[in-house]
């Protein structure tokens, strides 16, 4: 058995991906919260000797890793890979303020599908980035669904509202409908994207990825919409097995 751990320390709940090669394929065996990390390790008798691990790290975390470091793991980081126009083989059009989580995921989607996509990374933020055949092109970052809600709770009248997903085409005629709904101009940007830029695929990932799901109930043509909430871990494990390490 071989194995590799992929950890994204995003900009909130850093997480680890398990994965074991068995029978000469990789599965992801479990998504978990990083703090219950070792405790799964030992529970799979994965140990220095059999298991890889690679690292993106937006916001770094240096103490947290300091006792897998300690036990002999051998850690590859995404960012030592990262020099700025271009990315395993992927052109970027982007400064190299890019985060790596949008970098490997975009990489994931230009190496592996080759399909015009807009991936959009619903988390702390979210991301909406357009990849085609000339690479990684950009987009936008807007606010979460959280923080976005959260600054209603400015309004008096406002706080105490309920708020679901609204994707109903009707004019809002309730108050929590009226502040579900305008995050709706988010998703009236996404759909601009994909008639601009001729793209045939939209990928959901991120914690919030679920919420976004209903913007694209329309009929979409040809456009194919794909949820995928560990994406960055299958890009990670993408990246790592066929770029770095053939494991």
């Amino acid at each position: 058995m071989q194995g590799l751990v992929t950890i994204d320390f995003g900009n909130s709940h850093p997480h680890a991906g398990i994965f074991q090669k068995l029978g000469g394929r990789w599965s992801l065996i479990k998504v978990v919260p990083f703090k219950e990390l070792q405790l799964f390790l030992i529970q799979l008798f994965m140990n220095p000797s059999n298991t890889s691990i690679v690292l993106c790290d937006v916001k770094p975390r240096e103490e947290e890793i300091e006792g897998l470091v300690e036990q002999g793991f051998l850690i590859t980081r995404l960012k030592q890979y990262w020099k700025g126009q271009r990315f395993a083989g992927m052109p970027v059009h982007y400064a190299n303020t890019l985060g790596e989580d949008r970098l490997v995921e975009a990489f994931y989607c230009y190496k592996k599908d080759k399909t015009p996509t807009l991936l959009i990374d619903a988390g702390t933020f979210v991301t909406m980035d357009v990849i085609n055949a000339d690479g990684f092109m950009g987009g936008y970052i807007i606010p979460g669904t959280e923080a976005y809600f959260e600054s209603y709770l400015k309004g008096e009248q406002l706080k105490d509202v309920d708020l679901v997903p609204y994707s109903n085409q009707k004019l809002p005629q309730k108050t929590a409908d009226a502040m579900a709904g305008s995050y709706q101009a988010f998703a009236a940007l996404a759909k601009q994207l994909i008639q601009e830029h001729d793209l045939k695929k939209v990928v959901l990932t991120g914690g919030k990825g679920a919420f976004w799901e209903v913007f694209f109930t329309f009929k979409s043509g040809t456009v194919v919409v794909e949820s995928e909430p560990h994406l960055i871990h299958l890009a990670l494990q993408y990246w790592m097995t066929t770029q770095i390490e053939p494991l």
